[in-house]
């Protein structure tokens, strides 16, 4: 981080003169997370566990053709969704948020009494649920998405309404649609919101962001049709997709162009953007993030957080911290600072940093 050291400094000194007054929509997504850790060995009532994935792994073989019983150690219950936890971000940091997901109908699930109260909630079904066995170097995530087979784009239509969805969109400076994966019908409501909301209204200069999740349980077929959709957008506005080093190497494996000789990440991430026509492609491992644009790459080192409190919802948050700076019009390369800011004190602190947190973690790298 030696090369970003006065721009860190420069970065937080800014926060501190900003006064948010965006509003964002973010869809379409909703879970109820409940958060564990993995029990390894007990000495009594004292708790040791699995501190990274391959030991747990290691020891789930040992029970193949035995059976056995593994104990999990409850840390909470929490929001969950790309949508939600991206939404709860953005509204700590100060934003008005439309958060648009599967939040509980026709009563919202009281886990999102906690959402921040800059969010206001559109819900369009019941929330799916998951269990998220949380590691050291990682987490395993088990998912019940049922709730989510007949969330298509007319039940969002139903259920929002087509004249307040057009308010919604027309009131937003950034519109966030996550986690297309889960959804079996999102491919159907983003050409959904694109044909009947976006063209309508002509371009907007709107920032669009889109975020795929974990693509592995889905055919290249779709997701080439997925990347067409996003491709889509261009015309209305500026098209970001953000990406970590798992969904970089599935959707790189998807393309019919993709060479198949080893690549590094930065390799593969030039592939995806120059197969699409958007304005950047964001990609965030673990200990880096880097953007490519038609002006070329922008890398920055990032720091890991050595006792993580919380896992689930780092990309979420990294998302978050990337749209502050691309609202605020600030150079990719403290887009990316943020990205990782917002990100870190989330997985240290276990919660989403407020504007001056943001700024004090970002001073702490110092």
């Amino acid at each position: 981080m030696h090369e970003s050291r006065a721009l860190l400094k420069k970065l937080a000194e800014k926060l501190n003169d900003q006064k948010i007054d965006q509003s964002v929509m973010i869809g379409f997504d909703g879970y109820v997370d409940s958060l564990y850790r993995v029990i390894q060995k007990k000495s009594g009532v004292e708790n040791h566990f699995f501190s990274n994935i391959s030991s747990f792994s290691d020891h789930i073989k040992t029970l193949s053709g035995k059976s056995g019983q593994v104990e999990l150690s409850l840390k909470e219950i929490k929001i969950g969704g790309n949508a939600p936890i991206m939404s709860q971000a953005m509204g700590a940091i100060g934003f008005q948020v439309h958060c648009m997901g599967t939040l509980g109908y026709p009563n919202i699930h009281p886990v999102f009494d906690d959402f921040h109260p800059n969010i206001q909630i559109h819900s369009l079904a019941n929330p799916g649920q998951s269990d998220a066995f949380e590691f050291q170097d990682g987490k395993l995530i088990f998912s019940d998405c049922g709730s989510f087979d007949e969330l298509n784009w007319e039940k969002v239509k139903r259920r929002v309404g087509v004249s307040k969805l057009k308010e919604i969109y027309l009131d937003s400076h950034l519109v966030a649609a996550v986690d297309w994966v889960n959804l079996p019908h999102a491919s159907n409501i983003w050409t959904g919101l694109l044909e009947e909301i976006v063209k309508p209204n002509g371009p907007k200069d709107k920032k669009f962001f889109f975020d795929l999740c974990d693509p592995s349980r889905k055919s290249n077929h779709e997701i080439r049709e997925a990347l067409q959709i996003i491709s889509s957008y261009t015309d209305f506005g500026e098209v970001t997709l953000g990406l970590n080093e798992n969904e970089t190497n599935i959707v790189f494996a998807a393309l019919e162009n993709a060479r198949k000789k080893e690549s590094s990440m930065e390799e593969k991430a030039k592939v995806i953007f120059d197969t699409m026509t958007i304005s950047c492609l964001l990609i965030h491992p673990t200990n880096r993030s880097f953007a490519i644009t038609q002006k070329g790459e922008v890398r920055v080192e990032g720091k890991l957080v050595e006792e993580p409190k919380i896992l689930t919802g780092g990309g979420d948050n990294f998302n978050a911290g990337y749209a502050l700076g691309w609202l605020l019009d600030l150079e990719l390369e403290e887009r990316l600072l943020l990205g990782m800011g917002c990100s870190g004190a989330y997985i240290q602190n276990g919660r989403s940093p407020n504007l001056s947190e943001l700024g004090e973690y970002l001073e702490s790298w110092l």
